[in-house]
């Protein structure tokens, strides 16, 4: 069983937010150190398997890079950008290295899962998993998924903050607003392309490797099928992204929530240019907004032949995360950076 309140009260010996200004923490964003005490490297391994799971983009690629590391020698790790710590609430290894972080933490949905914010680096993330070992094993085997999502969430979130650390287009997103009803913000060197404007759609992207987002958006509420928002898509990128088209064979859906606490569908796949002969993964989200009577396609995809793909689709939802409309105010969705 999880024994919470143990690892709250170490949780709870945390310094708080720090004082002072904080070093970044350096690496790439999708790293995660994976750290316990060698009595745990069974339990550490479980979570080295979930978070390395393949997923297929263009090819398989590991959800995220990991390595593995004795928390004894944290100190070689401690300012990476993500970190997540196994241990049980006697582990004295596990005592010592939170008694060196500070931060803010905070409960997980995910069975004995903590999150804290900036423990030793700004910029930086610590997922604490603490339980008998019994539970630990029983969880993360029944679980998997959980605990993916939940990382995955958070490492997005984190992407957000880094994102925009160095600073952002001065009041792109302001703009946009004014003039569309929505807007996102744009990170510096980024384009807004609006030559399409007048027949809604918009494309913020930079080059070299290429990652795009495009807004469109009808009026009213418009009800589609998935296999109709995917033709919806196909039509869209033949038109304005130089004959891209949807492979449909390699292309999904659902409905369920958005990014934006708002339902709708939920698609991606691959995009093909067959006079080009390039292509690469997308992500799109259809949704209507009430507010503004409007119903919008939020979409990212990339292109970039030299490198993994899914470290650069994270970067670009957390840019689709700034999205804000009437539906979507400016303070953020529930409260995280906006």
């Amino acid at each position: 069983m999880f024994r919470t309140i143990a690892l709250a009260a170490a949780i709870a010996t945390l310094g708080g937010c720090g004082q002072g200004k904080r070093i970044p923490a350096v690496g790439p964003g999708s790293e995660i150190v994976v750290m316990s005490s060698p009595g745990l490297r069974p339990i550490r391994g479980q979570v080295l398997e979930i978070l390395s799971r393949e997923v297929r983009v263009v090819h398989f690629e590991p959800t995220f890079d990991t390595v593995e590391a004795d928390l004894a020698d944290h100190s070689f790790y401690k300012t990476r950008k993500l970190l997540f710590a196994v241990g049980t609430p006697e582990d004295a290894d596990l005592a010592k290295f939170l008694r060196g972080a500070t931060g803010t933490q905070t409960r997980s949905q995910f069975p004995g899962l903590w999150i804290v914010t900036e423990p030793f680096s700004a910029g930086q993330i610590l997922f604490v998993l603490s339980g008998t070992v019994e539970a630990l094993r029983e969880v993360l085997a029944e679980r998997p998924d959980d605990l993916l999502a939940v990382v995955e969430e958070a490492a997005v979130t984190l992407m957000l903050t880094n994102l925009f650390r160095a600073g952002e287009v001065p009041g792109a997103r302001d703009d946009m607003l004014a003039a569309w009803g929505w807007g996102v913000r744009v990170p510096p060197n980024w384009v807004v392309d609006q030559r399409y404007a007048r027949e809604r759609f918009v494309r913020v992207w930079r080059d070299s490797p290429v990652e795009q987002l495009f807004v469109a958006w009808e009026p009213g509420r418009v009800q589609r099928t998935v296999e109709e928002w995917l033709a919806r898509r196909d039509e869209l990128v033949q038109r304005y992204y130089d004959g891209d088209t949807v492979v449909a064979a390699r292309s999904e859906g659902s409905v369920g929530p958005t990014p934006y606490d708002l339902d709708g569908v939920l698609l991606s796949g691959l995009w093909e240019n067959a006079e080009y002969v390039i292509g690469g993964p997308f992500r799109s989200w259809a949704f209507h907004c009430p507010h503004d009577n409007r119903t919008y396609l939020v979409d990212v995809c990339v292109y970039a032949p030299d490198r993994p793909k899914r470290p650069l689709m994270r970067t670009l939802e957390a840019v689709a995360r700034t999205f804000r409309c009437g539906c979507v105010p400016a303070t953020g969705r529930r409260g995280r950076p906006s």
